[in-house]
Order: structure tokens, then sequence, then C-alpha cells
């Protein structure tokens, strides 16, 4: 039987398992391997930061989930791939090294937060993108008596770019940083929760970014309503900000300039997974990201794909565009093994909702301008925290599996 190994536990490894699972049925032997036993609905963790959920809320087992549906799983933690011996290789929870075989790879592990390039974070540093990382965070602004906060994102580090498969140079752009849409929702959620602490005429919050503007990643027309938002709210707005240290009361830029901080919440950059550094170099582009074609096939091994954020093509690196990533790659794979599919033609855009559950409201941001598309709406509604809200369920009572993805916009 044709061996399927699936890398990772977040929205894309474990689409592209369920997806392939469903499409091919018997005709496949699927593996997912996972540094963790559980997976989580990271687009709540800001929730988690306001004390507004617990990380386990968001958690389901892996091994009980993929069980259920005829999928096998490893705890463990990836090391190297060799794509010339169709071999992966991980460590177990004692550290042993153990080697797993397969006919077809689908690499879906996500990028690597890379917190030790910000000098202080481990000590003076917060963020959402993490379980822990959030609740340490909650502990921090319960007992928060006013002061100054500083919100904002690290620098996306992100290789060379060039045309490759049948698809338009616009589909990988280039991006400052790789996705501030937890800094945008922060900077909504964030005042409801001080005033509930009678702390928020006491506070001062400065949003900043690598970027020559927040939120590049939309249309212009979308960053001035951002901008006269914050302008309301009394933000102040920094640009051009490459966070390099984080001090007990400030954070410094690599170019020296300064920002108040008794806290500052970071989305830390973004970089690639080490596993890169120590695998088969052809699969990767000079920043350690996967290298694929239209349908996600590896451009120097057809049976590797990369779906989600390890893929080069995926960008701002976006849970909704790992999900459409990982549906193509499954069905590409499927039609390889005889299975008549319909393969979806990759049409990315924006689509995030940030939440605002304090108040009962919802941003959501649908937007393809980065792709030179003429997509962009802006909607504040209590239907879009609603939404949010539906998804997250969604998540936890289908352990993952985002069939109906693609259906939640309408």
């Amino acid at each position: 039987m044709t061996k399927l190994l699936v890398l990772g536990g977040r929205f894309a490894a474990l689409t592209a398992a369920y997806t392939a699972k469903r499409l091919l049925g018997n005709k496949i032997d699927i593996t997912l391997i996972n540094d963790k036993p559980y997976a989580v609905f990271r687009p709540n963790l800001p929730h988690v930061a306001l004390g507004l959920a617990k990380p386990e809320e968001l958690e389901f087992d892996l091994k009980s989930a993929l069980s259920r549906k005829g999928i096998n799983f490893i705890n463990g933690k990836v090391v190297r791939i060799d794509a010339n011996k169709n071999a992966v290789y991980y460590l177990d929870s004692n550290g042993k090294e153990h080697i797993e075989r397969y006919d077809y790879l689908i690499v879906g592990f996500g990028a690597k937060l890379g917190v030790e390039k910000i000098k202080g974070f481990n000590k003076y540093g917060y963020s959402v993108c993490e379980p822990e990382y959030a609740l340490k965070l909650y502990n921090r602004l319960k007992e928060f008596k006013g002061g100054n906060i500083a919100i904002g994102s690290g620098v996306f580090y992100q290789g060379s770019l060039r045309k490759r498969g049948k698809y338009p140079e616009s589909w990988a752009p280039k991006a400052d940083s790789a996705c501030e849409g937890p800094v945008f929702e922060m900077s909504i959620m964030l005042p409801p929760f001080l005033k509930r602490l009678g702390v928020y005429n006491k506070t001062h919050i400065t949003i900043f970014t690598p970027g020559s503007d927040i939120l590049t990643d939309l249309s212009e027309s979308a960053r001035r309503l951002v901008r006269d938002l914050y302008k309301k709210m009394g933000y102040e707005l920094v640009t051009d900000f490459r966070i390099k240290e984080i001090r007990e009361k400030e954070i410094i830029s690599e170019d020296g300039k300064k920002i108040k901080a008794d806290i500052a919440i970071v989305l830390p950059p973004y970089e690639a997974n080490d596993v890169a550094k120590s695998s088969t170099p052809e699969l990767f582009d000079d920043a350690g990201f996967g290298l694929t074609d239209e349908h996600m096939r590896s451009i120097s091994y057809d049976n590797i794909y990369f779906v989600g954020d390890a893929n080069q093509l995926t960008v701002p690196k976006l849970g909704a565009l790992a999900v459409f990533t990982a549906r193509i790659a499954a069905e590409d794979l499927a039609n390889r093994l005889g299975v008549n599919v319909k393969i979806e033609s990759y049409d990315p855009k924006i689509y995030c909702i940030a939440d605002n559950p304090l108040e009962n409201t919802g941003v959501e941001v649908v937007d393809n301008t980065l792709f030179n598309g003429g997509i962009s709406r802006v909607t504040e509604s209590k239907a879009k925290h609603m939404a949010k809200s539906m998804l997250y369920k969604y998540f936890i009572w289908t352990k993952g599996d985002m069939a109906l993805d693609q259906y939640f916009e309408q």
C-alpha cells in the first residue's frame, strides 16, 4: 500500500492528512508526525491572553483524533528529511532517533518563531503565538496598573523570490512581516480589557511595524481605515521599526530607535523551520522555505509537497492559505494515485477575522490586492464575532478537519 507521511500538527498538516484519507480511503496508509501530542486552535490564543479561555480549551489529543479517521500518529520531533532516501528522521520523547520511510511526503510543520533574534525576549517579551506565551501575557496584564504598552511584529526572514511552475509572480509577494493579524486583533481587544481593569485612561499604546505602513499586505484603503482607527483611539503608530531588543521599560530597533514599553507584545520574527538546515538542500530556497509548483509539489522531488507556512508560496503566513494549499496537495496526490477529483486552482487572498469578544464584535478582512486582485473589504459586526466563535467550535468538534473551511466566507 502507498505510504504517505505528513509532518506537522497545525491547520496545513491536519487538512492534508484528513483530505488525503477522505479521497483515497484504503488506497493510502497515512502517518502524521508532530512534536506535540496535541493540536491547538491558535487563532484564539489572544483570548487566553485576556483570560477569556484556558489553553486546554483550545486543544485536542492528536492520537485519538487521527486514529478515529484511520490515520497513524507519531509523537516525535522531526530533525531531518533525506529526499534521496525517502526518509524522515525524528527524535522520540527520550531523544532517541528513528527513521520513517515514505512513498509521498507532505511537509506542513510550519515556520519557526525566531525569538532568539530579539535580545531580552525571554525575560521581558510577551506574545500570543504559543499557549505558554499567551498565558504569561495574561498573568502580566491582570496585574497591570497602567503605563506603556507596545504591540507589533518582528521581521519576516524571507527567501529570494522567483517564478516557478505555472503561476504568476504575484502569488509569492515580498512581505515585511509574516502576518500582522494578531497585532491588529490585540490592538482592538485590549481597550475593553483595560477599561474593565480601570487603567485604560492611564495607558499609552504604541503600535509598531517593520514595514513602511501597518498591514502592508492590505490595500491602501484598508490601511487608511486602520490608521484612522488608531488615531481615534489615541494610539501612536511607529513604522520602519525592526525590533532588535526588549528591555524592562523599552524596546529598541536595529537602527537605535526606542519605544517606551512596560509591556512589549510582539509577534516574533518568522524564519524557516530548523529542519531545513539539516535536510536535502534542493528542497528549499535560500531562507529554508519549500520550493514548489502550483500544485504544491517540490520542484526538485515530485513525491514531496510543501503546504502552509513551510511553503515559500504562502505569504502572508495565514491559516486560510495553509488550509487551501493543503487541500490542493491532497487533491493532486489523489489524482496521481488514480482517484479522479478536481484539483483546485490556487487563488490566494487574505481572509481573517480579528475578534473583539469583550464587545461581542469582530472585524472581517477579505483582500487580494497583494496578489494583484481587486477585492478589498473590511466589515465590522457582531456576526463576525459569531463567525469566529463558530470556526473555533467547528475546529474542536471536527478535531481539526477543515473540510468546510472554503465555505466560511459565504
